[in-house]
């Protein structure tokens, strides 16, 4: 039996800051689910976009981070800031003629915000938002479309082989920092191009980078500068130094006062004052006999070589060695747990657990959730 449609709502353009809801919900709390809607930003006159463009613009917003590698914390967003990230981000999406915006990333995320929200105001492109496996995909009149993806996007879009056939071109605008393995059994030389952004609820985008390489350096914004503290961060440091940034898009702290700087959990290794590559980011690297890893790294293999819907690596202290991880697997096809141990030996430091589990929880943004601990 064909299923039934969803829908992909037209939202009203009078009242966007709350429907469908820019920021944070009150307390921090996420919807249960979200339903598909578009904005048809090339039908409304200029001066119509204007204004609503003001009216986006003229409010702050809150933002939760995801609390994926900590508890979530609170940050301020004005309007005129996201603005001014959306442009940073229509530049870099600019070069591929988009005639279209179809995004998985949902606006009460700042990443959401700026690349669902804001993007598609300021180059006047129509956004369609897709927000759940089981949705199915917009019909979009446009030969040339941007992808606002997030990590679980190309799993989806893998189903719909026939939907990505009757596009052009295809740009994947990314940001997670880790392209997922399926990402790149959708390259195409010819009919595809990803742009990844790198940054967090408290900086906005702070660097990007093109092309397919997952070893690849990227590249800080053009407002955006290295703020390293003096005392702690050697440039030449080999085994890698947090990145810490300035400039003038960072999230206000919940008192409305402007840090001049911030660290991000990433490690990197400076180019130059401009470029660096990524060794990983904190929160996902374990150090076992003196030899660190790169948790997502080990993730993405596996997801790749499992014939499963999902992997997590989850670090964990260990009374011997410092620490671990253990290996989270969820669906399958008869796995069993010698079977992945089996799989993962030679990706990096063998698992202390593999466990086999219902979901490995996700937020919103399809980061993995760190298990919350009880004292």
């Amino acid at each position: 039996m064909t299923p039934t449609p969803v829908p992909y709502t037209e939202l009203p353009f009078d009242a966007l800051w709350d429907t469908p809801g820019i920021g944070s919900p009150p307390g921090g709390a996420e919807p249960s689910s979200d339903a598909p809607w578009y904005l048809p930003w090339d039908r409304l006159p200029a001066a119509d976009v204007a204004a609503v463009r003001a009216g986006l613009e003229a409010r702050s917003y809150v933002f939760h981070t995801s609390g994926s590698t900590a508890e979530p914390v609170r940050r301020i967003l004005s309007g005129a800031r996201l603005s001014a990230d959306s442009t940073q981000l229509a530049r870099l999406v600019h070069p591929y003629a988009p005639q279209a915006v179809v995004s998985f990333a949902p606006v009460r995320h700042a990443y959401g915000a700026s690349a669902t929200m804001l993007l598609p105001a300021v180059t006047g492109l129509p956004v369609w938002f897709w927000p759940t496996f089981d949705c199915p995909p917009p019909v979009v009149p446009a030969a040339r479309i941007v992808v606002v993806a997030i990590p679980w996007t190309f799993r989806i879009l893998r189903r719909h082989p026939r939907w990505l056939a009757s596009f052009e071109h295809i740009t994947f605008l990314h940001s997670s920092a880790e392209l997922p393995s399926e990402a790149r059994k959708l390259y195409d030389s010819e009919r595809t191009a990803v742009v990844e952004v790198l940054g967090s609820t408290e900086t906005s985008a702070v660097a990007h980078r093109h092309g397919w390489d997952p070893s690849g350096p990227w590249t800080l914004f053009d407002d955006v500068t290295f703020a390293p503290d003096a005392e702690s961060d050697s440039p030449d440091a080999t085994d890698g130094v947090p990145l810490t940034v300035s400039g003038p898009r960072l999230a206000a702290l919940p008192d409305g006062s402007h840090p001049a700087r911030h660290e991000l959990d990433d490690l990197i290794r400076p180019l130059d004052d401009r470029r660096f590559l990524r060794l990983g980011r904190r929160a996902h690297l374990v150090k076992v006999n003196g030899v660190r890893h790169d948790l997502n790294g080990i993730a993405a293999r596996l997801r790749a070589a499992l014939d499963c819907a999902d992997v997590a690596c989850v670090r964990v202290p260990d009374p011997l060695r410092g620490e671990t991880y253990d290996v989270l697997v969820a669906g399958g096809t008869g796995l069993t747990e010698d079977a992945v141990r089996a799989t993962a030996r030679g990706l990096g430091a063998a698992p202390r657990e593999i466990r086999l589990v219902d979901r490995v929880p996700r937020s919103s943004l399809g980061k993995p959730l760190a298990p919350r601990t009880t004292s």
